[in-house]
């Protein structure tokens, strides 16, 4: 079954044969193919323009690339549009791999900006590339003056592309296949319906993706009697004579009639595979659909070219033990087969600590967690792409996106920042700020020295700035100096330095989403009805985006099938439960799947809505049984929401979820609340003075004291005057 056409990956093929050879044909099949690949600013997670402003702007972009792997034709189609109000002189340079190589100047008030950057294909250890953009706007007159702009600024759209290929040949190893998967990875499972093990490999292996940023599409084995699309289809002369090719010929839909069309199907690349859950299923199914193929080819004199092509180019159908995870081919193409049981190692084995130790094409994976930190810190350049040194003239920028419920962080919560900072001098007597940012939230901000020696700057973490997945910023600025206009600010150099970290503590007290995700991220119960399992791609997606939203972890979570919709033995685990009722567990919603009802009370006698008619739709509540605190995701009518991107469950215990995500959150107790208050906010003034007793009666007493002797003495020093004076 193709993809959707935005998905489908472009493969080229030489052709060499002629026209009645169909040994050639299957020869050249078997030849390697060079695949491409594009991606947007988009896929990689940037859902909005991103905006350049003030008058010395930088942004950086990490694009994906196979590590160590030569790029044919690479290119970068970048796009914007400017705004120039204010005047002055603007420019914008772009940069790769830290190299100027294209720049505009603007000198219009407004326009769009495309520019098609050629790149160099050589290999990148790194597994990125570079793209730098840079802003500059300075107004016309002294540089002394006040330079600030609104009106002049620069707007990257999300659309810029970038795109290259590469020889599959190059594929060589597990690490360069994992880098070289596309932005929307498709995971090859053994059909619509799957057995258990296949289903739990296939959850996991959704929810490890959708953890590292990508965003894979659900691709299950075509049977006998479905409906497919032949657009498009590419048909080599000399196969269209074998009858299960010749029957492919006609284009649109078409319903595959045998398993020799299958197997056609296979030879020509039309069912698309990043991954696969190599289960016995998806072998069998293979087996069966290539050896009728087979048939065909040893009748027409070419069974000796399509066994050299079946070792060659389809080695995927070809058993992968349980524990392994193995770089096979499936039409030519890299492929990486997972074992239902080495799934739930995956996350772990793929992740930035353990990969690249990957440097085999087959792997047996009998253990791989992440190492957990035994102390109270998790250093923070470790988890971020960007450069520790900077140079900054106006304002310079250091971002790193880490999740609370990964790696060192289960099992506990981030409780502060500890961001140590070395700036050198500038020319400005004004020391430059440092300013941290989590999630849009300023926590703190200090001058530093800048002598080049290293400064702690530290900032408790709120509950509220916490999100599944955060993005701390820390920015720096500067004063630019230029000595009465008769110097050019330069720049001076900054560093984050590697002692960085995030102080850990006891898990969030409290009983909302955020608190209760940090106790899934550890050992838990994920219970699903065994009905799942007859939709495997109707429901996979939904069952991996919600546990990712929830916390669960693909290595240490556990999976129960449940028949109907009562669960047999209550939660030993803090859980996650879908469509499932666990006994001992009261839910505080009403759901009528049948008439599409939802009520969800406010007080006994009045309910804080009901509504009827609804579908599409499912709602998350947190819940409690005798031994464990849990979600319970309930379908509203007859299906559920089909949610196509990650999402978030931030503050509250209920919340409503269509197609686009999170509708409504609140917590159930205070509907109508928007945060509760900050504990740990230094308060000042009045307020201060009366709900910190403790930190002004000594000062108090003491000034009072203090008081109380000036006044004594002084009134002694009146009364010797008026007895002076009475002498």
């Amino acid at each position: 079954m193709p993809l959707p056409e935005a998905l489908a990956p472009t493969v080229l093929r030489p052709v060499a044969y002629g026209a009645d050879d169909a040994s050639a044909a299957f020869r050249t099949l078997a030849a390697p193919v060079t695949v491409t690949r594009s991606l947007s600013l988009a896929d990689l997670g940037f859902n909005e323009p991103i905006v350049l402003g003030s008058f010395d702007a930088r942004r950086e972009f990490f694009l994906p690339v196979p590590v160590g792997v030569s790029l044919i034709d690479p290119a970068i189609d970048f796009t914007g549009h400017y705004l120039r109000v204010d005047g002055g002189k603007t420019t914008l340079l772009l940069s790769v791999d830290g190299f100027p190589v294209a720049g505009r100047a603007p000198s219009v008030d407004a326009g769009a900006v495309s520019v098609f950057l050629g790149v160099d294909g050589s290999p990148r250890k790194s597994g990125f590339l570079r793209l730098g953009t840079a802003w500059s706007s300075v107004l016309e007159g002294d540089y002394c003056g006040d330079e600030r702009a609104i009106g002049n600024n620069f707007t990257i759209d999300q659309t810029t592309r970038f795109t290259y290929s590469f020889q599959s040949t190059g594929i060589d190893t597990l690490l360069v296949a994992w880098s070289a998967l596309p932005a929307h990875p498709v995971v090859l499972i053994g059909g619509r319906k799957l057995g258990q093990d296949a289903y739990d490999a296939a959850w996991r292996l959704v929810l490890a993706l959708e953890r590292l940023g990508k965003s894979p599409h659900i691709q299950p084995f075509p049977s006998v009697g479905e409906t497919i699309s032949l657009s498009d289809l590419s048909l080599p002369e000399p196969l269209a004579k074998l009858p299960s090719f010749a029957a492919l010929k006609a284009s649109g839909p078409h319903k595959i009639a045998s398993q020799g069309e299958l197997g056609a199907l296979i030879v020509l690349g039309r069912i698309d595979a990043d991954l696969a859950v190599a289960d016995p299923s998806l072998m069998s199914a293979m087996a069966a659909a290539l050896s009728a193929i087979e048939q065909e080819a040893v009748a027409a004199g070419a069974g000796d070219a399509f066994s050299e092509w079946r070792k060659a180019a389809a080695s995927l159908g070809e058993a992968v033990p349980p524990q392994e995870i193995a770089l096979r081919r499936f039409a030519a193409r890299p492929v990486i087969a997972i074992g239902t049981q080495a799934a739930s190692k995956a996350s772990a084995l793929f992740d930035v600590f353990w990969r690249q130790i990957m440097v085999a094409r087959s792997l047996g994976v009998e253990a791989a967690t992440l190492p957990q930190d035994h102390g109270d810190f998790v250093a923070l350049t470790g988890l971020s792409h960007a450069p520790a040194s900077f140079d900054v003239v106006a304002r310079g920028e250091w971002t790193v996106n880490f999740a609370i419920g990964a790696g060192a962080l289960q099992g506990s919560s981030p409780k502060e920042l500890l961001i140590d900072i070395a700036a050198a001098p500038g020319a400005s007597e004004s020391s430059p700020v440092a300013s941290v940012f989590l999630n849009g939230y300023l926590l703190a901000s200090r001058r530093l020295n800048a002598n080049g020696k290293p400064e702690r700057l530290a900032a408790t973490i709120p509950a509220y700035a916490l999100a599944p997945i955060n993005m701390l910023q820390v920015q720096i600025q500067r004063q630019p100096s230029s000595d009465r206009c008769r110097e050019t600010p330069q720049p001076f150099p900054v560093s984050i330095l590697p002692s960085s970290a995030i102080r850990l503590g006891p898990p969030l007290a409290g009983r909302g989403f955020l608190s209760l995700r940090e106790q899934l991220g550890g050992e838990a119960e994920l219970i699903l009805p065994r009905a799942y399992l007859e939709d495997a791609p109707g429901t996979l997606g939904n069952v991996a985006r919600i546990a990712n939203a929830a916390g669960l972890s693909p290595s240490h979570a556990g999976l129960i099938l449940v028949s109907g919709e009562a669960a047999a033995a209550a939660p030993q685990h803090p859980f996650l439960a879908m469509d499932v009722a666990p006994p001992q567990t009261v839910s505080s919603l009403q759901v009528v799947r049948g008439d599409g009802r939802l009520v969800i009370p406010s007080q006994p006698d009045r309910p804080l809505l009901d509504v009827s008619g609804l579908d599409r739709l499912a709602v998350i509540e947190v819940a409690r049984s005798d031994q464990a605190a849990g979600l319970l995701f309930h379908r509203v009518g007859s299906s559920a929401p089909r949610i196509e991107k990650p999402f978030l469950l931030r503050h509250g215990d209920i919340a409503i979820l269509t197609d686009q995500g999170v509708a409504a959150e609140f917590d159930r107790r205070d509907p109508g609340a928007v945060l509760p208050p900050q504990d740990n906010i230094p308060q000042t003034g009045v307020d201060a003075l009366i709900q910190n007793p403790r930190e002004w009666a000594v000062p108090v007493a003491l000034g009072t004291g203090f008081l109380f002797l000036i006044l004594l003495f002084a009134a002694r020093r009146a009364r010797r005057r008026a007895a002076e004076r009475e002498n």
